[in-house]
């Protein structure tokens, strides 16, 4: 968020947005319809790993990279030391199922420069063991160019497992954490350090403390070399942990306890600073930060409130202090669906200026909403709308120019009541921080035709510009599109 005020001066900015303009019908109305102008559906779901390309599309034609069920939210993770630096191999991590050959437990695929995924494997350390964490899995880029992989042992149920290695072995255990329960919050700043945030527990209570522990492993080094641990207001338990980080390694740790919503900077130096509370808040909360290099921050977060879902910013003054929220939506919920797991969602584009997009309500259904927000507040809105049917937003990822990838889902209607979510489509589109703080899209372009998806995700891979694409598809096997580089909308 420093320098949230700059634009797109240049001449590459301002024709990005002439030709970005000329795509939009009614430009002036930022909305736009998202199956304008959408290529029609000519590829079927391939059992081969290598992928076609569709026909008339930046996107490859989504191949199985795993056919064993795998547990949900698989990762795609490039590590770099900047949005348009890679210093390391990219990989796609997910936990395969007991069922699955090797058994439960994380598989890794590195992404290398070629087309494909190399073949999963199960980490192992040097000496060949595997090591390889179960449960849940967070993934995230480390370090050296490495990728980090946490989640949890069935020896030790409360327990947590941490791995960090490239993407194509091997792999070192990191500080353990057996003193630590769910849940489990993993950052990645732009030099490539990391903070990973966790509860601990009471062994003797058998419950979590009062308390977070904030670790941190800065891009020079090869293990954590800080540990902050802060006590939290109140008894109830920590939900929605979410970590962000600035350039300067300083985290910002927001999360919701006993009805409220809190944060709490930990700076790169001394003790964590005393948490804020933000807002009463509501059921099934989620959360979304970024922390600037200019002590600022912006908060986004989500809530129910019996059939009705309501939408707040809260931008933070110099010194990460925070003020009054902003509600930018409250509806009752479209369709009888819950608000996608994804909304909302911020990223810090590279030019430092901040992108929100979350899940709103028009015409009865689920639509995505975008914004930029700078120093003068939450821009104009775009609006990402498919007629008939629901617009689900699935993960905003920021890329290495400037710009940010949109990927929503559109479940399949049905003849009475909610739409079938066992068969969606997946979507994309790139946008760009354009002239007076407006989020302006492409056109949408088909990722995957309706089939069994879920927990769709996407990176940008700063070292060629092409996106990776990820989601559990039939029978939960692991499949993936790749989206040429170079390739703008």
């Amino acid at each position: 968020m420093s320098r949230l005020a700059a634009t797109l001066s240049s001449a590459r900015g301002a024709a990005r947005v002439l030709s970005i303009a000329a795509l939009l019908a009614g430009a002036g109305a930022l909305a736009f319809t998202a199956r304008l102008a959408r290529e029609p559906a000519s590829a079927a779901l391939s059992a081969d790993v290598a992928p076609a390309q569709q026909a008339g599309s930046a996107w490859s034609s989504p191949a199985v990279l795993n056919p064993c069920p795998a547990g949900p939210a698989a990762q795609v993770v490039f590590p770099s030391d900047s949005p348009s630096h890679a210093t390391g191999a990219g990989a796609i991590v997910w936990s395969d199922s007991s069922h699955c050959p090797g058994g439960e437990g994380a598989r890794v695929a590195a992404l290398g420069a070629g087309d494909e995924p190399l073949a999963p494997s199960t980490p192992r350390t040097a000496a060949g063991q595997p090591i390889a964490p179960r449960g849940a899995l967070l993934a995230a880029a480390a370090p050296h160019g490495q990728v980090v992989i946490a989640g949890t042992a069935p020896s030790q149920p409360a327990g947590g497992l941490l791995i960090q290695g490239a993407a194509g072995g091997p792999f070192a255990a990191l500080q353990p954490l057996a003193d630590a329960t769910a849940p489990t919050a993993l950052a990645t700043g732009y030099l490539g350090d990391l903070a990973l945030a966790a509860v601990p527990a009471d062994p003797q209570a058998g419950r979590a403390h009062t308390s977070l522990s904030v670790r941190l492993e800065r891009f020079y080094a090869h293990a954590f070399n800080r540990d902050v641990v802060a006590r939290d207001p109140g008894s109830a338990p920590v939900q929605a942990l979410t970590l962000a980080m600035d350039y300067r390694s300083e985290v910002l740790a927001a999360w919701t306890q006993g009805g409220a919503i809190y944060t709490r900077l930990i700076p790169n130096r001394g003790p964590a600073r005393p948490p804020q509370r933000l807002a009463s808040v509501g059921s099934h909360a989620q959360i979304a930060a970024v922390l600037s290099d200019d002590e600022r921050a912006i908060v986004a977060w989500s809530e129910q409130r019996g059939s009705q879902t309501s939408v707040y910013v809260d931008r933070s003054a110099t010194g990460v202090r925070f003020r009054t929220p902003q509600l930018l939506g409250r509806f009752t919920d479209p369709d009888g669906l819950s608000a996608p797991a994804a909304s909302p969602s911020l990223v810090r584009l590279s030019s430092e200026t901040v992108m929100l997009a979350w899940a709103g309500s028009e015409s009865g259904h689920w639509v995505v909403r975008a914004a930029s927000v700078d120093l003068n507040g939450v821009g104009a809105v775009s609006t990402i709308a498919a007629p008939g049917v629901d617009a689900l937003l699935a993960h905003l990822a920021p890329g290495p120019a400037d710009d940010a990838l949109l990927l929503w889902t559109e479940p399949l209607p049905t003849a009475a009541g909610p739409p079938d979510l066992a068969r969606q489509a997946i979507f994309a589109a790139r946008g760009y921080d354009a002239y007076q703080a407006r989020a302006v899209f492409g056109q949408p372009e088909q990722v995957a035709t309706p089939a069994p998806v879920s927990d769709p995700t996407v990176a940008f891979d700063p070292a060629s510009d092409r996106a990776v694409a990820v989601w559990r598809g039939e029978a939960a096997a692991v499949e993936y599109a790749i989206r040429a580089a170079g390739d703008a909308p």
